[in-house]
């Protein structure tokens, strides 16, 4: 089959290509799809070791707490809840008072150090990637940025 010597179609850059928004949401994705990748052999994703660390960082936590301090809704944070518990890695127990807590079980504290162990191995790939003085500055321009785009808690009512 002859090969054709006319130039490939090359599309116009979109107006948004260069939007601050667009390359967050670009690069999260790119990084997104390497960690599910270096998870792909576990039960584990990435929104659910993230939920493990955040339960074992405050065990009996709430649903509705991990909602309040994360950008997550109540109903996502329910799912993989549900999911981690079919793999026998929560338990829900009753707080004193109101409400339900979430624990980590044997198990979960297992697949959460494996899978702790494999987002090490992204972070390594990241910073090989970037090098010490880019990864340590991007790193640096994003907790800021995310520390400014994090509303104020409401004052409490008295």
């Amino acid at each position: 089959m002859p090969v054709s010597l006319e130039p490939a179609l090359t599309l116009p850059e979109p107006r948004w290509a260069h939007l601050l928004a667009h390359l967050l949401w670009e690069t999260w994705a790119r990084a997104a799809l390497l960690g599910e990748a270096g998870l792909a052999d576990t039960s584990l994703t990435l929104p659910s070791l993230g939920l493990l660390d955040t339960i074992s960082a405050g065990p009996g936590i709430t649903v509705a707490e991990i909602s309040r301090r994360t950008p997550k809704t109540q109903q996502a944070i329910s799912q993989v809840v549900a999911r981690l518990e079919k793999l026998g890695y929560l338990e829900r127990r009753l707080r004193p008072g109101r409400g339900v807590g979430l624990h980590i079980t044997a198990a979960g504290q297992k697949a959460r150090r494996e899978g702790t162990a494999r987002e090490e191995t992204l972070e390594q790939h990241l910073h090989d990637l970037l090098g010490t003085d880019r990864y340590n500055q991007l790193r640096t321009l994003l907790e800021q940025t995310c520390q400014l785009l994090t509303p104020e808690p409401d004052p409490p009512s008295s």
